[in-house]
C-alpha cells in the first residue's frame, strides 16, 4: 500500500521534497564509496607525512597528549560550542533579514534552534563527502520557517561571504601582530588563501546581482525559479544596517574558535604567539573547505607543517593538532550526531502523532 502524504514521515519529506537525503541516506553516505575514498586518502596523506617528512619523538607526542590539563581543555571545549549561538544569532539575523518564510521574518526559528542545526550540518561536513552540512542547513532551515530550499541555500551563501571577509580581516591582524613581533614570518600561502577566496565570493556576488536576472532567462522553467529563488535568499540576506552587526557576531565567533586553539595549547603547556594561534585556527578554517569529512587528512598535514614553520617542534606540532581535532572534529561528530538522531527521532515522533490524529 503506498503511504499517504499526510503520514509521511520527516525523513520522507526530507527524500521527497527537497531532494535532500533522509538520516538512512545520510547514514549510506558516510560509508559511501566516495566518502571511504576521501579517508583513506586523507589517511595515506598523514601516513606518508608522519613517516617521511616530519621526525617525530613519539614518546614526546605521547607525554604531551597525556598530560593535558583537563580544565583549560574543558575551558577550549566551551568557547568552542559557544560559538555555535552567536553563529546562530547571525544566520536568524541573515534569515529575518531575506524574510525567509515570509511574514517579515516572523516564521524564523529561534537562535537556540539555528545554532543546534549548525552543529548538526557540521555533523554532515564531517563525516560525508563533498560538505552535503550545508545543503542539509539549507533543507532544516527551509522546513523550520515553511519556506522554500533555494532562497535557504541562499542565506547559507550569504553567510559564507560574510565569514570568509571576518577570515581575511582577521588573518591581516594576525599577520600585523606576527610583523611586530618579529619573531616569525608571515606565511603568505594563509594570507593569499584567504584573499582568493573572499575575492572568488565577492565575484560571484556581483554577477549575481548584475547578470542573474539574464542568467535565470536561459535556464529550463524549473531551474530558472530554482535559481531565482537562491538569488533573492542570497543578495536579500545583505542588508546595509544589518551588515555592521552581523559582521560584529561573524567576528566574536571566529575570536571564540580562536581561544579554543589557544586554550587547548595552554592545557598542553605549550607556549605560542597569539599571532601564530590566530594563524593557525584561520589556517584550519580555511582547510576545512576541502570536500573531505571535516577535511581529514589536509587540515592535520596543513596545520602540522604550519605549526613547525612558525618553529614548533614535530612533537609539539603533532600532538597539539591532535588535541585540537578532538574537539573541533571528533567532539562535532559525537555530540553533532546524537543531536542529529534526537532531532529526527522527534520529529518523526511528532509527524506520526499528527498523522494518527488528523482525520482520514
Amino acid at each position: 500500500m503506498t503511504e499517504s502524504p499526510s503520514r509521511q514521515t520527516p525523513n520522507a519529506e526530507l527524500a521527497s521534497d527537497s531532494g535532500m537525503p533522509s538520516a538512512t541516506t545520510l547514514r549510506q553516505r558516510v560509508f559511501s564509496l566516495p566518502t571511504l575514498i576521501a579517508i583513506a586518502v586523507g589517511a595515506l596523506i598523514i601516513g606518508f607525512a608522519l613517516v617521511r617528512i616530519f621526525e617525530f619523538e613519539w614518546d614526546d607526542v605521547w607525554n604531551n597528549i597525556k598530560n593535558v590539563h583537563l580544565g583549560k581543555y574543558l575551558l577550549a571545549v566551551v568557547l568552542y560550542y559557544l560559538s555555535f549561538w552567536f553563529r546562530g544569532l547571525r544566520w536568524r539575523m541573515l534569515a529575518k533579514t531575506a524574510d525567509i518564510g515570509g511574514d517579515n521574518g516572523k516564521n524564523v526559528p529561534g537562535t537556540t534552534t539555528l545554532s543546534g542545526i549548525i552543529l548538526m550540518g557540521w555533523f554532515a561536513n564531517s563525516v560525508a563527502f563533498l560538505r552535503l552540512g550545508d545543503a542539509y542547513r539549507g533543507w532544516a532551515l527551509a522546513r523550520e520557517s515553511n519556506s522554500d530550499f533555494p532562497s535557504s541555500l541562499g542565506t547559507i551563501l550569504a553567510e559564507r561571504v560574510q565569514d570568509m571577509v571576518v577570515v581575511l580581516i582577521l588573518v591581516l591582524s594576525a599577520a600585523a601582530w606576527l610583523i611586530v613581533e618579529g619573531d616569525s614570518k608571515v606565511p603568505g600561502w594563509v594570507v593569499f588563501t584567504a584573499f582568493v577566496l573572499v575575492a572568488s565570493l565577492v565575484l560571484g556576488i556581483l554577477v549575481m546581482r548584475l547578470a542573474g536576472e539574464r542568467l535565470s532567462r536561459r535556464l529550463p522553467g524549473r531551474l530558472e525559479s530554482v535559481y531565482v529563488n537562491f538569488q533573492r535568499g542570497t543578495l536579500s540576506s545583505f542588508s546595509g544596517r544589518g551588515i555592521p552587526p552581523q559582521v560584529a557576531l561573524g567576528i566574536v565567533g571566529w575570536l571564540l574558535e580562536i581561544g579554543r586553539f589557544y586554550f587547548v595549547a595552554d592545557a598542553m603547556g605549550i607556549d605560542i604567539s597569539f599571532g601564530i594561534v590566530m594563524f593557525a585556527a584561520l589556517a584550519n578554517a580555511m582547510l576545512t573547505t576541502i570536500p573531505t569529512p571535516g577535511g581529514f587528512g589536509f587540515v592535520e598535514g596543513g596545520l602540522t607543517g604550519l605549526l613547525i614553520l612558525f618553529g614548533r617542534t614535530d612533537s609539539e606540532a603533532i600532538s597539539l593538532i591532535a588535541i585540537d581535532r578532538t574537539v573541533s572534529w571528533l567532539s562535532v561528530v559525537l555530540f553533532g550526531g546524537i543531536l542529529f538522531v534526537v532531532w529526527h527521532a522527534a520529529k518523526a515522533k511528532k509527524s506520526t502523532a499528527y498523522s494518527l490524529n488528523s482525520p482520514v
